[in-house]
């Protein structure tokens, strides 16, 4: 039998992990859990909804990717993307919804990046930050916290979205 190890940092990082893990399924919803029953798809002033089609998984135990459709206060469906993760969350007042939507860069992979649904303008805006799995939290004024990949070397974040470079934006 070997001898016990003097430094202990990969046991405490497997036990960091594990304890962050069971933190993340049990906090419900999350990236992969979460379906159209949930309160957080609707916005606060319950005028806005946010629905999603064809979930499911795009690799093993990876969280949950498909179809999402923003149903206005006038009962307009419109499709924001078909590679929508979630859950999303909105800001305080209703009027945004911050959504994760996966996308492929060379050399990093299949990534997240943030995006904004403004209602009142009817725009989607997608930020140039790249993530590896978002688990948004707050969303109060124009910041958006949270943490980025919960599951695996979890690093928590806060984004000014006014401060952050806009990628593209589309009229919806």
């Amino acid at each position: 039998m070997p001898p016990p190890r003097k430094n202990c940092a990969y046991s405490r990082a497997v036990g960091i992990n594990l304890r962050m893990t069971e933190n993340t399924i049990n906090n419900y919803p999350n990236a992969w859990d979460f379906y159209n029953g949930n309160e957080q798809l609707i916005s606060h002033d319950k005028k806005n909804k946010l629905e999603y089609h064809n979930l499911m998984e795009f690799g093993m135990s990876s969280p949950l990717s498909g179809n999402c459709y923003w149903i206005s206060d006038d009962g307009k469906k419109s499709l924001i993307d078909n590679r929508c993760a979630g859950p999303p969350i909105w800001n305080t007042a209703g009027t945004k919804a911050a959504i994760p939507i996966w996308t492929y860069k060379l050399f990093k992979g299949t990534v997240q990046r943030l995006h904004i649904l403004d209602t009142e303008s009817r725009e989607l805006i997608g930020f140039k930050r790249i993530f590896r799995v978002l688990d948004l939290r707050t969303f109060d004024g124009d910041q958006i916290c949270g943490y980025d990949s919960p599951m695996f070397k979890p690093k928590s974040f806060c984004v000014d979205y006014k401060n952050e470079r806009i990628l593209k934006t589309r009229r919806l």
